[in-house]
């Protein structure tokens, strides 16, 4: 896999963040809230490091092959992964579950001929009962002619002595609007059937795809009284109550690193869907580097030294699309990026690089580096070497070898 990759967790969201389905509310089949990706499993970071290294003033190792700065970073006879043994072969064709019994159907039965006698007989009964209801139907119809007709509309051509509910035209079975707004509570759950600037809000279950109320600024309709929380998403006014709604969008159940910012640090899977969490920043961790709003590929992210992974999140509104450019913390430091030549400086104990910005200030470089977990005192042939394991994210191991400047 890419080291430099990402996955999109939400891509099945619907339109201005309402959860994907049919229909215009959560009554609606396909509405509610989506699956709880990674509830109740909240990865944490786990790496194995070590560094070994020859000591200062040791001979170097003859020149021969990658271990040479410049010489390319990977030594000979280091192949290409297995090939790929190909799909699984093709099935039989389905035959249903053993043991499955098979449909049981009854006798047809054969079609008489003619029309029996009990025919005749309903035929005979339903000519009588015609005759019979044509005899009242024109019985009623001579007394109706006897009644006067009356008229509803108003001969004074004035507005007295008319039905006023019909002037009003209201119709008396008709709902009263209901304000969302005006009525919500820290706590309560919407969805936005409209978009960032002329929000459509509809009550709805908390969780994937719903706006959680999480501030309310009573005597304003300013929206821009909840820029100061970093977690809010959308802000929606009341038109029948001076207050405003602080509301922050759930994208996936159990994901709080949608909202994670510059600095912080988060962890998660790489499996798609899954939820991702703000942590203490720490070994094996991932520190966001960069936040894009309005994004959800990662192509965005900057190419930089240490953009090593992204997570982009689609939501179906370019308004709420985030995502997250991040950072590997290396236990072992800078050397996880380094590259063949990259001078470093090594720390006493050689336990930890940092990139220097000239050579002259560093003690030791890198003569080669493979994305992959090997025996680096042999591997390295002499050199000092370096290896850091990341079994959740195991594109991102490496091994290095390094020798003093």
């Amino acid at each position: 896999m890419d080291p430099y990759s990402s996955y999109d967790p939400a891509a099945n969201q619907g339109p201005n963040g309402a959860p994907a389905g049919p229909g215009h509310g959560p009554s609606q089949p396909g509405f509610g809230p989506g699956p709880a990706y990674g509830s109740g499993y909240s990865p944490s970071p786990e790496t194995s490091h070590s560094i070994g290294y020859p000591p200062p003033g040791a001979p170097v190792p003859p020149a021969q092959g990658p271990y040479l700065p410049g010489q390319g970073a990977y030594p000979p006879g280091q192949g290409a992964y297995p090939p790929d043994p190909g799909a699984y072969p093709p099935g039989s064709p389905y035959q249903g579950y053993p043991g499955m019994p098979q449909p049981q159907y009854g006798p047809v039965p054969v079609p008489s001929q003619g029309i029996p006698v009990g025919g005749w007989i309903g035929i005979a009964l339903g000519v009588v009962l015609v005759v019979a209801l044509g005899i009242v139907g024109i019985v009623v119809a001579l007394d109706n002619s006897d009644t006067p007709s009356t008229t509803a509309t108003d001969d004074s051509g004035g507005g007295g002595g008319g039905d006023s509910s019909n002037d009003s035209g209201a119709d008396p079975t008709e709902s009263a609007i209901v304000d969302p707004v005006a009525d919500a509570a820290i706590g309560d759950c919407f969805y936005n059937y409209g978009d960032e600037t002329t929000p459509d809000l509809e009550t709805a279950a908390c969780g994937a795809g719903a706006f959680e109320a999480i501030d309310i600024v009573e005597g304003t309709s300013d929206l821009t009284s909840c820029d100061s929380n970093t977690m809010v998403d959308l802000a929606v006014s009341s038109t029948g109550a001076t207050r405003v709604l602080c509301l922050s969008y759930t994208v996936i159940a159990g994901d709080d690193a949608y909202h994670a910012q510059v600095g912080e640090c988060v962890y998660g899977t790489s499996t798609s869907g899954s939820a991702w969490n703000i942590i203490e920043c720490q070994d094996g961790a991932f520190k966001v580097i960069e936040r894009l709003q309005g994004e959800s590929s990662t192509s965005a992210c900057t190419d930089s030294t240490y953009y090593i992974y992204g997570v982009g999140y689609s939501t179906g509104s370019t308004y709420l699309d985030t995502t997250i450019c991040l950072q590997m913390m290396y236990a072992s430091g800078d050397i996880g990026y380094a590259e063949v030549d990259d001078c470093l400086s090594m720390n006493s104990d050689y336990t930890y690089a940092s990139f220097v910005s000239d050579c002259g200030d560093g003690n030791a470089y890198v003569t080669g580096r493979t994305n992959e977990i090997v025996d680096g005192e042999s591997w390295c042939n002499g050199w000092g070497w370096a290896y850091e394991e990341v079994p959740d994210f195991p594109e991102l191991s490496f091994t290095v070898c390094w020798g003093w400047l």
